[in-house]
């Protein structure tokens, strides 16, 4: 028997799944940026272009890296809570309210981050630390009680 025939557990690995696939479209819309731009990262994609190094930053650039590594700082950590979380058996609907709340919150904020839209971008950010602090807090309780 599979452990995808538990249905939380497919849900929390299709969550995974779009996660990571936002944050690689979040990576790759930076290096389309920095493509179009001609904005690189290093002294040899310069050289490589046969371009001279650029002494000005390029704000729009920095702000998709600045989100990108936003998401690498918050949906890393969510990814082991979400696992403890599973290991509590939770039930369909609640990991449902945790699980695709993160998602549509980190979606969000990954939208309102690179538009600059406050203070939807913190609104969005919080949310998704709320359903993150109670998927924690219920992993607490379960390993509480059992132990």
């Amino acid at each position: 028997m599979s452990r995808l025939d538990d249905p939380v557990v497919r849900l929390y690995v299709v969550i995974y799944l779009l996660l990571v696939l936002k944050m690689a479209a979040v990576g790759t819309y930076t290096s389309i940026l920095r493509l179009g731009r001609k904005v690189y990262a290093t002294p040899e994609d310069y050289a490589l272009q046969g371009l001279a190094r650029k002494a000005t930053v390029d704000e729009d650039i920095e702000r998709v890296r600045r989100a990108h590594r936003n998401d690498l700082e918050n949906i890393l950590p969510f990814f082991v809570v979400g696992f403890c979380y599973l290991l509590t058996g939770p039930s369909w609907n609640a990991a449902a309210i945790y699980l695709i709340g993160y998602l549509i919150a980190r979606v969000a904020h990954s939208v309102f981050y690179i538009r600059s839209m406050q203070p939807h971008r913190t609104i969005a950010f919080t949310l998704g630390g709320v359903f993150t602090l109670g998927m924690m807090v219920q992993t607490f309780l379960a390993v509480a009680r059992a132990g």
